[in-house]
């Protein structure tokens, strides 16, 4: 995977998880990097990292989930926890999903997935 530095070089990020939690351990650190800039540039680097993270989730969802986005029908709240359930068994919208209201979980899967479902 490929992504650009604020400079507008390439950077290969090899391991998506680490390059994620370096640029958040450094996005306000007070150096300068090998371009020259500060805070800006892994806060720059860690939003495209962010989507490159929610498009890979977005490519594992299930067949049927998918279907149902692209039909444009509405997901449940079995559907939508079903699939946070998937990526991150201990989320509370997997485990207690008969409790948190549709818009709570709807709000949990957007960020996660990166879609703007209502």
């Amino acid at each position: 995977m490929t992504i650009k530095n604020i400079a507008g070089e390439n950077a290969e990020v090899t391991n998506l998880d680490a390059a994620i939690e370096q640029c958040e351990i450094c996005k306000n650190s007070p150096f300068k990097t090998s371009s020259g800039h500060t805070v800006g540039e892994h806060t720059f680097m860690l939003e495209q990292l962010k989507q490159l993270k929610r498009s890979q989730r977005r490519d594992n969802l299930l067949a049927s989930t998918k279907r149902k986005m692209e039909q444009g029908k509405r997901l449940t709240k079995e559907d939508m926890a079903y699939e946070i359930g998937r990526i991150e068994a201990y989320h509370p919208a997997s485990l207690y999903w008969d409790t948190l209201k549709r818009d709570e979980i709807l709000r949990f899967f957007n960020n996660l997935f990166g879609t703007t479902i209502e």
